[in-house]
């Protein structure tokens, strides 16, 4: 029987060169910096594309804590991390594609997406990290939100244009009414003496005048302004009971149920509570106007779109519903004898400045169902 095959030392040590040459192979032609660390911290592993993202040579780098490549926070927080990991096992980069920041050689601070890995050698832990630099991305997407905002405010520019015409127009017949009836005041007070009873109808057709030219004025300065947002964490189903119990009495002096359904659980909004509140108040407003008298019922709801981590808001009315004819989002489109048009209008550019859209169909067996939706974490910048 012929004895064992062994395998020489040098047979061993060449198999050993072949695949830590393979290895290398990887190592030079990834087109992600791969950068390893010990526990300690100490980079054991910095492959070319690190060098050419970091601007370091290997050999700088080696050696030293890893720290170097990390602006702050991270550079100050990273020892306390490492060692909360390895006390409770819980991680918070490992197994996770994090978006952070960090540092080349000339002190820029530049964006990267993060990946890191861990293994085991022996009683030692390694840490391995693949860093992607995502500087042109994040640099093309600015270009788009610039170029976004650019488009947004042309077209608001081009709306203002428009608007202009009609509020001359909206302003002058109130300005006319008014300038009549104060003659009218004028004349009979130059007459002598005037009965209360018989100035007051007169008066209140100047106020309704110029309760008219105060709608008109700050709907179109507020349309004609860039949606700047307050952004903080809005709870909505507080902000819809709120809406809810502001305009009930009105819906009940109608005789119309304006009734509120939330879900049992629902995400936090990061948006401007303010101008969200404007939109939907907006929202219940018509439809109460829309059904006038009851009986009648509108409905207030909210739900979470897991799937787009979006949350949605409903306003549905049992109204006569929206002729096919008419784009209520567009200028001076209104139902309303004396609405001027650009309620929804300025409803719709808050909604676009959250990130979020606004639509509406019908709602069976009649009426109409805005819906509103927008995404949980506000907002892209």
């Amino acid at each position: 029987m012929p004895p064992p095959k062994s395998t020489s030392v040098a047979e061993a040590l060449q198999a050993l060169g072949l695949s830590e040459a393979r290895w290398q192979a990887v190592l030079d032609s990834a087109q992600d910096a791969i950068i390893s660390i010990d526990q300690r911290g100490t980079v054991t592993l910095f492959n070319r594309a690190a060098e050419r993202i970091f601007g370091y040579a290997a050999d700088a780098v080696v050696g030293r804590n890893v720290t170097m490549l990390m602006p702050p926070p991270y550079h100050d927080e990273h020892a306390q991390y490492v060692e909360r990991y390895e006390r409770t096992g819980v991680a918070q980069a490992i197994g996770r594609i994090r978006d952070v920041h960090a540092r080349r050689e000339s002190g820029e601070v530049f964006p990267i997406e993060l990946s890191v890995s861990e293994a085991r050698l022996g009683d030692d832990r390694i840490y391995t990290a693949i860093v992607r630099d995502v500087s042109d991305r994040v640099r093309t997407q600015a270009q788009l939100h610039e170029l976004e905002q650019r488009a947004r405010q042309r077209d608001r520019l081009a709306d203002i244009g428009a608007i202009t015409a009609r509020v001359v127009h909206d302003i002058g017949n109130p300005l006319a009414a008014i300038a009549m009836q104060a003659q009218l005041l004028v004349r009979r007070l130059q007459k002598g003496r005037v009965a209360a009873e018989d100035l007051l109808p007169t008066a209140e057709r100047v106020l309704t005048s110029v309760h008219r030219l105060d709608t008109v004025i700050h709907e179109f300065t507020t349309f004609a302004r860039e949606q700047r947002l307050d952004l903080a964490k809005v709870v909505v189903p507080d902000v819809l009971q709120d809406l809810r119990d502001l305009w009930f009495p009105l819906a009940t002096s109608r005789a119309i149920d304006l009734v509120l359904d939330l879900p049992s659980r629902c995400p936090p909004l990061r948006a401007d509570e303010q101008k969200l509140r404007r939109v939907i108040e907006n929202l219940i407003k018509n439809a109460i106007e829309a059904i006038d008298r009851g009986p009648g019922r509108v409905t207030i709801l909210t739900a979470p779109i897991p799937t787009a981590e979006k949350v949605r808001i409903s306003i549905a009315d049992t109204g006569p519903g929206i002729p096919p004819d008419i784009d209520v989002f567009g200028l001076f489109e209104t139902t309303k004898p004396d609405g001027t048009g650009l309620g929804l209008a300025i409803a719709r550019q808050i909604v676009v400045a959250h990130g979020g859209c606004i639509q509406y169909e019908p709602h069976a067996p009649h009426g109409t169902v805005f819906h509103i939706d927008l995404p949980t974490r506000g907002p892209a910048v």
